[in-house]
């Protein structure tokens, strides 16, 4: 699959996700799940020293609670998994995801920032 059709069908994704929101209804990825409240931050490059606990801090700072984190280092290259409340931000999401994005790209790393009914979502295509 080309970058770019992954693209397009990430952004249908987010339409609908986004559309069923707006009209009350509930994505049909949300199966019961938590709703509105999560966010999943994946983040990966080399390894750093503190890394982990600048992403927490950013975290904590726009009022996100991590719930689940996973990461691991193979060699010199690291890998973090992390569920975050959402529910609580200071901040609109967009600011959320703006602030790791930037704490990350300081860390010399990258990192994805979507919001748990979107990743519920693209899982189904």
């Amino acid at each position: 699959m080309k970058d770019a059709d992954l693209r397009r069908i990430v952004a249908e994704v987010t339409r609908e996700v986004a559309a069923q929101a707006d009209r009350g209804g509930k994505p049909a990825a949300a199966n019961g799940a938590r709703r509105g409240g999560r966010a999943v931050v994946t983040t990966t490059g080399k390894n750093q020293r503190g890394i982990v606990a600048k992403i927490a801090q950013a975290i904590a700072d726009a009022g996100g609670d991590i719930v689940d984190i996973s990461q691991t280092l193979v060699s010199d290259y690291f890998t973090m998994i992390i569920i975050v409340d959402t529910g609580a931000l200071s901040v609109s999401f967009a600011e959320f995801k703006a602030k790791l994005e930037r704490t990350v790209a300081t860390a010399g790393a990258e990192c994805l920032v979507m919001h748990e009914d979107i990743v519920n979502a693209l899982q189904r295509v």
